[in-house]
């Protein structure tokens, strides 16, 4: 599993009603049930035995994977808010190939996405909801059973694209700087839970090459600075137990100013975790498994490193076959990644911001019973 997960009209609700983006611990019951049929739904999809077997709590109690940050920070305004900013690439994509997202996202402006304005420096005041929400993960994931789950947090990166720094910090580097050192104090809450794993949400490293309107500096520029900013984040915190997510937007488009491949998988080879979590599911980018190839071919693989590769498209209601994620999964093997090396995954989450979902909830819960079982089949036939 990649992140969140549809939301049930309870916690719909309750998200409307807050002014903060998360759901405060008054809803505890309610929130914990809803994440409790989130993990169910990916343990068994559609009630089957096999599900999956690395599960999320389905960012429940969470507006979007961004949303939460200044419920959790300090700097933020509790009255002023902003409209997140658009590049010029993405409108005119949006314009071209899908009207009606921007029409729903209020636009060029964006005034979909009024967000709390930045007022002073960031200082991270959420570990115990941060530490909240992981013991409420470890729980549920035991009376489940569930073999792994992990609790979604955003990089230093993406809240540098969601908002603005504004005349806050001089430049991106010392803005990024700041978040860096107060992320790493969230990262630290999820990951002092036991049986908890971290997901580090990390769109910037691709999508903030057509969707950063606010950095001041060169994407390609940038890039090596977001990477050194997750991995100093993490320093010390047990790599095995981290994942990092990389895509280029949860949205439904075209996508041809997405950033090449080839241009980041250096850097995204840089990161000191335990897996790497990526959108290679999609028509845009399921040709990137050629790009790992070529950088296995030259570098080869490390034995520490697992890939999560997308072979479920979340932005599509076509329900693939087994054999067509057979096929994806075999392709990177093929490409020279070890199969035990190697995890089936979503391209993304099926429900970015609550509300907003590419595909249904019937939909998404035949992709999962398709990707667990054909995952499981292969892992078979490979004697795994």
């Amino acid at each position: 599993m990649v992140g969140s997960w549809f939301r049930t009209p309870v916690i719909l609700r309750l998200l409307a009603d807050s002014p903060t983006g998360e759901i405060d611990s008054r809803h505890h019951e309610q929130v914990e049930m809803a994440e409790r049929q989130a993990i169910r739904d990916q343990l068994h999809p559609l009630g089957g035995v096999q599900g999956l077997n690395w599960v999320s709590n389905g960012e429940q109690r969470k507006a979007g994977y961004t949303a939460y940050l200044p419920n959790r920070f300090s700097g933020f305004s509790k009255s002023d808010r902003v409209p997140m900013l658009f590049t010029e690439e993405l409108v005119s994509d949006l314009k071209e190939s899908n009207p009606a997202v921007l029409a729903s996202l209020g636009g060029a402006a964006g005034r979909a996405f009024l967000l709390p304005k930045l007022v002073d420096r960031v200082k991270y005041m959420g570990s115990s909801s941060a530490r909240a929400e992981a013991e409420s993960a470890a729980k549920l994931a035991g009376e489940e059973g569930a073999p792994r789950i992990f609790v979604s947090s955003a990089s230093p990166g993406v809240a540098t694209i969601f908002f603005p720094r504004g005349d806050v910090y001089p430049d991106h580097a010392s803005y990024l700087a700041d978040l860096m050192s107060e992320m790493r104090k969230e990262y630290q809450a999820i990951l002092a839970v036991d049986g908890v794993d971290l997901q580090i949400d990390a769109p910037d490293l691709a999508m903030g090459y057509h969707l950063a309107a606010d950095w001041g500096v060169d994407f390609f520029d940038a890039l090596p600075q977001h990477v050194d900013a997750i991995n100093q984040a993490i320093t010390g915190l047990p790599r095995e137990r981290i994942r990092v997510h990389y895509c280029y937007g949860n949205y439904l488009a075209s996508h041809t100013s997405d950033v090449d491949f080839a241009k980041i998988l250096p850097e995204l080879m840089r990161l000191k975790v335990g897996v790497i979590v990526g959108e290679t599911a999609n028509p845009r980018h399921e040709g990137d498994v050629q790009v790992f190839k070529r950088y296995i071919m030259e570098h080869g693989w490390p034995k520490e490193l697992k890939l999560a590769a997308g072979v479920i498209d979340v932005k599509t209601p076509f329900v693939e076959s087994a054999r067509t994620v057979m096929t994806r999964l075999e392709q990177y093997i093929d490409a020279g990644i070890p199969p035990e090396n190697l995890y089936a995954g979503t391209d993304c989450g099926f429900a970015t911001f609550a509300a907003v979902n590419n595909v249904t909830y019937q939909v998404a819960l035949q992709k999962l019973k398709v990707e667990s079982e054909a995952a499981a089949l292969l892992s078979t036939n490979l004697g795994l």
